[in-house]
């Protein structure tokens, strides 16, 4: 059974004609039933020890668990991959998560030195196939990528990604 927080009759009496919009009358109060003494005691304890403001309770943090319900936010969509799920090297590194750190000029071509979420160094060739896209060109100072867009509002399918090297910082 729920226990309801019951107000002081003095309080009904004052804001219930006016709470309703109706005119005041004298009338009794409507008759409500009596709490036991249980009860009572529980309730005035509960408001007696209720915080004044929220400097009281600052510590304490409220922590929600889902109990395997899904998160309401996320697009239903767009299904979301796993790291685990990504295979070794440069076929599980993603266009998102790749930092350009150099640019080699080789016998056979253009090399782009990447460094992946994972900490590593990897050296890409125009035609290496990423996670969720692939190498397009690698020029003198930068780094063409094409991304598989799983969006199905999107136009087209994919998005192409220049990275540059010495890029100059964009002004936030």
């Amino acid at each position: 059974m729920k226990s309801l927080r019951l107000l002081p009759p003095a309080v009904l009496l004052f804001t219930a004609p006016f709470a309703l919009g109706a005119p005041a009358k004298k009338e009794a109060a409507p008759a409500r039933p009596a709490a036991p003494p249980a009860e009572a005691a529980a309730t005035t304890a509960t408001a007696a020890s209720a915080p004044a403001d929220d400097t009281t309770i600052e510590g304490r943090q409220y922590v929600y668990d889902p109990a395997g319900r899904r998160d309401p936010f996320k697009s239903l969509l767009v299904r979301e991959r796993s790291r685990e799920s990504r295979p070794p090297g440069i076929a599980g590194l993603s266009v998102d998560e790749l930092e350009l750190q150099g640019i080699w000029k080789t016998r056979s071509g253009w090399l782009a030195q990447v460094r992946g979420s994972d900490n590593k160094s990897y050296l890409l060739r125009k035609g290496d196939v990423l996670f969720d896209g692939e190498v397009l060109d690698v020029e003198n100072n930068e780094l063409t990528l094409r991304q598989n867009v799983n969006d199905p509002q999107s136009v087209k399918p994919f998005r192409d990604v220049v990275k540059r090297l010495n890029a100059p910082a964009r002004p936030e």
